[in-house]
């Protein structure tokens, strides 16, 4: 779960995308070559609780994974995206923790332990330190639960795969920063799990996750979401001016929905990304998803932060 590998290293050649029925791979084959493939997974093959991922059957899950790499064959590293629901993320004040890097995870755990029903030795984490804001620094926490990165990156490793990375659907989506871009609102939705990150100048400065009743997953309430955020950016972190929106969303109609309320939002404008090589064939994304796809093709182009 190393983010800093990520940042510090030139861009993995394979992507996979895990979710609770399938899972799904994209591979570079040159420049301007994407290649996908998507497999079902048994049911059960992923246990997930009230903090994420609890546990993952290493047997039903390996033979869908081991067909999937005839689709990124000559690759034994690869990065891993995992829906945002399945692990927890916190941007956290910083000015308290202590210099010693040693230190930092011990003190977060205690942080979490008021934040999470698990004990902190059971959790994973991985921290990064982000930018100064509004004269306070802060770090970006990602956690999940021990035995369950394990066991995943075990099964991969069963089939020949190292993991250099496992992240979320949400940071994999994060854009690079360019100078004098403007801010840039994440909002990534997939069954049960809202989430949200605001950049400014490439620093985080609000993240917003939450769980999704049934009752609350459709546009109407989704869009009440956005609208109590962006209430709370305008008024609380103040921030005036044109803020990008980027939206990926696995429902269509919310989708729909969504994109008719930030286009009617003064100073909110869709996020333009950069062009990125079609991921072929187009019967994969016609069967998961434009947007079940996109975090992992962001990941193997180097679209990602």
């Amino acid at each position: 779960m190393n983010w800093e590998r990520l940042l510090t290293s030139p861009p993995p050649e394979t992507g996979w995308d895990l979710g609770a029925a399938d899972a799904a791979v994209v591979h570079r084959t040159g420049p301007e070559e994407l290649h996908c493939a998507v497999e079902e997974v048994p049911p059960g093959a992923f246990e997930v609780g009230p903090v994420g991922l609890q546990a993952v059957d290493q047997e039903a899950l390996a033979p869908a994974l081991t067909r999937l790499r005839g689709a990124a064959e000559g690759t034994t590293t690869a990065a891993v995206v995992v829906p945002t629901g399945w692990l927890r993320a916190f941007l956290l004040d910083a000015d308290k923790l202590p210099r010693r890097e040693s230190e930092v995870h011990d003190v977060i755990r205690w942080r979490l332990k008021k934040l999470l029903p698990v004990a902190p030795a059971d959790l994973r984490l991985s921290v990064i330190r982000v930018g100064e804001a509004a004269g306070r620094r802060q770090v970006m926490v990602l956690a999940g639960i021990e035995r369950a990165m394990a066991s995943l990156e075990s099964t991969f490793k069963a089939i020949g795969i190292q993991p250099g990375l496992i992240t979320t659907r949400l940071f994999a989506l994060v854009p690079q920063p360019t100078p004098g871009s403007r801010p840039v609102m994440v909002i990534q939705l997939e069954p049960g799990f809202f989430s949200l990150i605001l950049l400014i100048a490439g620093t985080p400065r609000l993240l917003r996750t939450k769980p999704l009743s049934p009752t609350a997953a459709g546009g109407e309430s989704i869009v009440r979401e956005l609208r109590l955020n962006l209430e709370f950016i305008r008024d609380t972190i103040g921030l005036g001016g044109e803020i990008h929106v980027k939206l990926v969303c696995d429902d269509p109609t919310v989708e729909t929905d969504v994109r008719r309320w930030v286009a009617g939002q003064h100073q909110l404008a869709p996020f333009v990304a950069p062009l990125t090589p079609p991921c072929g064939p187009s019967t994969v994304a016609g069967r998961i998803g434009a947007a079940r796809l996109a975090p992992a093709i962001a990941v193997v182009t180097g679209g990602v932060r």
